[in-house]
């Protein structure tokens, strides 16, 4: 009996003695040549939410920029309304320029919760003063 996981590529159902993901053809050893940021953006795709949601923390607070284009991908693939909230933290940490475009384009997120983050986490990148 083999034990199941996810790939870190795709993250569809495998079975950990396989090398090469049958779903997106991956080899499964080159995970481990990854940085841990990097690994973390591989976590974006996990099925569990709470593993994606842990990883978005750990991205914001390290304030990994190569995070906002992935994060950006995400919102446009319309995540729920919690992973959303997340990422508004984590662009917040972040702080490029892109970042804070993504934040001033979630303001008018269909979400309530979406937007009242969106907007308190621009109100503060500008000091109190809303823009």
């Amino acid at each position: 009996m083999s034990t199941l996981y996810f790939c870190p590529f795709c993250g569809k159902e495998s079975c950990i003695d396989e090398s090469i993901c049958s779903d997106c053809s991956q080899s499964l050893d080159q995970v481990g040549e990854k940085s841990f940021e990097e690994r973390l953006l591989l976590t974006l795709r996990h099925p569990i939410p709470q593993q994606r949601m842990l990883a978005i923390l750990i991205l914001g607070r390290r304030r990994y920029e190569p995070a906002v284009p992935v994060f950006e991908e995400l919102i446009t693939s319309g995540q729920d309304v919690y992973t959303l909230r997340e990422m508004v933290s984590a662009l917040s940490l972040i702080d490029t320029h892109e970042g804070r475009r993504l934040l001033r384009r979630l303001r008018d997120h269909p979400s309530p919760v979406v937007r009242k983050a969106a907007e308190e986490a621009v109100f503060q990148s500008h000091g109190g003063h809303l823009r």
